[in-house]
């Protein structure tokens, strides 16, 4: 199959879309699939990964690679020109078009909502789908005349996996990966490790380190200096892939504290190499821990200090879920989540014509306009 994937964000940019469509191409193409990439990202042409045809770094090229895919998978998180243009035309050409959403809509769906009537978008010949139910549900309402697929992430469970016996330690440590980005909330993580430490007893060692860059990265530094926390709480900034993976064999627990995570591919990656993960309720992390069983979901900031405050003082607890976590591997590996990619091409191929005229309610705009979300869909 010729795949033509679409994504406005590409490597050398990190992020969780960017790791994403690298390691889908990557695994369709290990699987002798023939798979393109199209971005707006500046850099290299060269392939991401062997086995993948290309990157192709100029929009303008669309055209040209469209006449050569026999399906087209667009990427969309809040702002997809490029993803959205791509299945479009696609639609347009009786390709099979498939559009995954990889952001969390959330509340603001009415605005999604009216961009998408207002765009045409509720009935052309697009298979929709979402990275997770907890992001499904709100494209759901947004796009209602439309089926919408859960189409997970994977990682390569083999390269997460635990290396070895977990030994005990003495230190408590534990981890976050991500952007240093307003979304992800790293500042109010900062919050949350502070409280979790006045519950834990001084004779409780814990070291915290928290790997990423992005705008907020100078902002964190400072607030944990600020409050004195700087002996404790590490920011290195990016580490790649190895370093990540040799810092969770002397890791206990990872906190994931954005309250918009439609997946968690980083949450994912440390549930496989045996760390308990501690995440907001109702984001798409819920989609491989459950409650109490690989770790712990918490409703507010203020749990989640009390839960990662009991997790580094109860050995027993934080060692049953551990032990779990290491041996039992989570289905989300490449080779389980392909069909569901190759599932959702399959689906794109028998998408019908929906009403295009789909009037807007009063109610479906909850009170907002269609900006953004209107040139979104455009």
């Amino acid at each position: 199959m010729r795949i033509l994937h679409a994504t406005d964000t590409f490597g050398p940019t990190l992020g969780g879309i960017e790791v994403m469509v690298h390691q889908l191409a990557s695994a369709q193409a290990h699987a002798g699939h023939d798979v393109t990439v199209l971005t707006r990202t500046p850099g290299p042409d060269t392939p991401p990964a062997p086995g993948v045809a290309g990157v192709c770094r100029r929009p303008e090229q669309l055209d040209r690679l469209l006449r050569g895919a026999d399906v087209v998978h667009g990427h969309v998180s809040a702002w997809s020109p490029l993803a959205l243009r791509a299945v479009g035309s696609a639609a347009r050409e009786d390709v099979p078009a498939v559009a995954t959403v990889h952001s969390m809509w959330g509340a603001a769906w009415p605005a999604f909502r009216a961009g998408a009537v207002l765009g045409g978008w509720t009935g052309r010949r697009v298979q929709w789908a979402a990275v997770s139910d907890a992001a499904a549900r709100p494209v759901r309402r947004a796009l209602r005349e439309r089926d919408v697929l859960v189409v997970p992430n994977a990682v390569d469970t083999a390269f997460w996996a635990p290396r070895g016996p977990s030994d005990p330690r003495s230190e408590v440590t534990v981890v976050a990966v991500g952007r240093m980005h307003r979304r992800k909330r790293p500042l109010r993580l900062v919050s949350v490790l502070e409280q979790a430490r006045v519950r834990v007893p001084d004779a409780t060692s814990i070291r915290a380190v928290v790997v990423g860059d992005g705008p907020q990265h100078a902002a964190f530094c400072r607030e944990v200096a600020a409050r004195g926390m700087q002996s404790w709480v590490q920011a290195p900034g990016d580490l790649s892939h190895h370093q990540i993976r040799g810092l969770y064999d002397e890791a206990d627990v990872f906190v994931a504290p954005a309250t918009l995570e439609s997946f968690g591919i980083a949450a994912l990656e440390a549930r496989t190499a045996g760390l308990v993960v501690l995440a907001r309720e109702h984001t798409g992390v819920g989609t491989f821990v459950d409650h109490g069983v690989d770790g712990l979901l918490s409703r507010s900031d203020a749990e989640m200090a009390e839960q990662l405050a009991h997790l580094c003082t109860d050995a027993d607890v934080r060692g049953r879920m551990s032990v779990h976590n290491r041996t039992t591997v989570p289905a989300l590996d490449w080779a389980n989540v392909l069909h569901r990619n190759e599932h959702a091409y399959a689906a794109a191929g028998a998408v019908e014509h929906a009403c295009l005229c789909v009037p807007v309610a009063s109610g479906d705009r909850g009170g907002q306009g269609p900006d953004p979300a209107s040139r979104a869909w455009s």
